[in-house]
């Protein structure tokens, strides 16, 4: 049974963390327990939880958006279109999912029809940091100009969620190899949000580019807030053999 299968929201209910405490299991909880599971870089728990949080509120948009972003992280992109399609079904034009879509389509090579989505995302009434954001990726091709400028309005516009819009953004900069901007808005995560694994790991990959020893030392943090971070383990193990991190 593969992944996709197993997202009907009756049968997604990980063991270990996410039912400990006595804290009212809401989709409001699991919610926050995604965030924090994803800025730890745990994709599967993240994933996992954003699908508990869908079955305490089916209509709940954070966990259809969640759920999406987070098989994107997995490298689901067919999974995370047929998600997102599903989601717009209860959404119609929701800018964050059709952005969402865009990013998926993009990243399947499909980039004539995440530029249809991204479009239609742009064009709401209402656009959102997150159709900026697909905005950039679906323009990774083209200038860094193109990028950075779709991230700066996806920036502009960020309110509540500003840590994770810069988060991605970075990510963003840092495929491109634009290292000294990526590395501008992680530093700013990881001061806003210490405990944000993923970001570390990010900013170490675009400090060694950038030739700076402090990428051991975010490595190091990214380990201590996440000893099972795979990514960050196999990073510190080509750096101390002397090899580039991305």
């Amino acid at each position: 049974m593969d992944r996709f299968s197993r997202l009907e929201f009756g049968d997604t209910r990980p063991k270990g963390p996410l039912d400990a405490g006595l804290q009212i299991r809401d989709a409001d909880f699991f919610v926050q327990e995604a965030r924090r599971y994803w800025l730890a870089g745990d994709f599967e728990l993240a994933l996992r939880a954003f699908s508990r949080a869908l079955e305490q509120d089916r209509t709940r948009l954070e966990g259809w958006a969640g759920q999406v972003l987070m098989l994107i992280e997995l490298g689901e992109y067919k999974e995370a279109e047929v998600w997102a399609a599903r989601a717009l079904d209860l959404f119609p034009d929701h800018p964050d999912l059709l952005a969402l879509r865009a990013i998926a389509l993009a990243r399947d090579a499909k980039l004539k029809q995440a530029l249809v989505c991204s479009d239609k995302a742009i064009a709401a009434e209402k656009t959102t940091s997150w159709a900026w954001l697909a905005r950039a990726e679906v323009f990774m091709h083209k200038s860094q100009a193109v990028v950075t400028g779709c991230i700066s309005k996806a920036i502009a516009i960020a309110a509540g969620d500003l840590p994770i819009i810069r988060l991605y953004a970075g990510m963003i900069l840092r495929r491109i190899e634009a290292y000294v901007e990526a590395s501008k808005y992680l530093q700013e995560v990881v001061t806003a949000v210490p405990a944000a694994a993923l970001a570390w790991y990010e900013l170490a990959i675009c400090q060694q580019a950038l030739g700076l020893p402090q990428a051991q030392v975010s490595l190091q943090q990214a380990l201590r807030i996440n000893p099972h971070f795979a990514p960050a383990k196999k990073a510190m193990s080509r750096l101390k053999r002397g090899g580039r991190l991305s």
